[in-house]
């Protein structure tokens, strides 16, 4: 008989295999895997913030104009950097989260 992702499920589930958890021990990379990683999170997160305050000059300068489409427009931006922003904050915890429940 050819075992099967099945056959497999069935014996995880019957407590026949331990389970596999992820290790960093004896990687030398991970200091600076995670030094990346902050940076990339620092740069995002200043890229988003600066989205922010351009979308609120725009905002600004489209009311005092009289352009509603402008206006409209710095709006979205607004709404998609305090997003992008939110994402890049609650990215790690829910990598985490997500695999506690494994």
């Amino acid at each position: 008989m050819i075992p099967t992702v099945h056959h497999a499920m069935l014996l995880a589930a019957g407590g026949g295999l331990s389970p596999v958890t992820p290790s960093s021990t004896g990687l030398p990379i991970t200091s600076g895997v995670n030094t990346i990683l902050s940076w990339l999170m620092w740069g995002a997160l200043i890229l988003c913030g600066a989205g922010a305050l351009i979308s609120g000059g725009v905002m600004a300068f489209a009311n005092h104009s009289s352009r509603p489409d402008l206006s409209v427009r710095a709006k979205t931006g607004m709404l998609w950097a305090l997003g992008g922003a939110f994402l890049i904050g609650v990215a790690i915890p829910l990598v985490n989260a997500f695999y506690g429940l494994a």
